[in-house]
């Protein structure tokens, strides 16, 4: 069986995204240990580096939530309350879930690979009039961008000259990873 494109692999972790946060208490939070756990075991350095750089955002979430929330005070935690906590929480295990979906979709897919997988997904744009190719120029511009700032000695002349994205056929497996994503849309979506 040949790989899955890139489009059904962004599909699928759009899917488990919605899936995964729609859920509320213990599905959420086991969701997000699931999760977790598949991102630190496949893409430990990516899951770590997107930590890294999100740790003022999950302060500021705890803070905000955690004590400036109404509710019932915590004799324990000064200044905090109880349901202000469960809602940090929550809100925590919704930006972990997506930051480990993005840690595995980094892991699985090479720059270009999620350039041309956005472009496919963008397709329907095109009835609107908008350029799906100069969307998918940006990203793939941006994403060197990024790449050359975090190696700077390794950077060889800036932008290339050509920018060519790999193209697939639709195959079975793609077809079984639309199959699952669509079922777990209808799922978050019924429940």
């Amino acid at each position: 069986m040949k790989r899955p494109d890139s489009a059904s692999l962004l599909l699928l972790g759009l899917a488990v995204l919605v899936a995964a946060s729609s859920r509320a208490g213990m599905p959420l939070f086991l969701a997000c240990l699931a999760l977790a756990l598949a991102a630190l075991t496949v893409a430990t350095s990516h899951l770590s580096l997107l930590l890294r750089r999100s740790r003022w955002l999950m302060l500021t979430m705890l803070v905000m939530f955690g004590w400036l929330t109404p509710g019932t005070p915590l004799p324990e935690i000064h200044g905090a309350s109880q349901e202000g906590l469960l809602l940090a929480a929550e809100s925590l295990a919704r930006l972990l879930i997506a930051l480990c979906t993005v840690a595995l979709l980094l892991k699985t897919l090479a720059p270009n690979q999620l350039v041309a997988g956005m472009r496919s997904l963008l397709a329907p744009l095109a009835l609107l009039g908008i350029s799906r190719d100069r969307i998918a120029v940006r990203l793939a511009l941006t994403l060197e961008e990024v790449e050359a700032a975090r190696q700077p000695d390794d950077r060889q002349g800036g932008i290339a000259a050509t920018l060519s994205l790999p193209t697939a056929a639709f195959g079975a497996a793609d077809a079984c990873l639309g199959v699952l994503a669509g079922t777990l849309l209808l799922g978050a979506w019924l429940t």
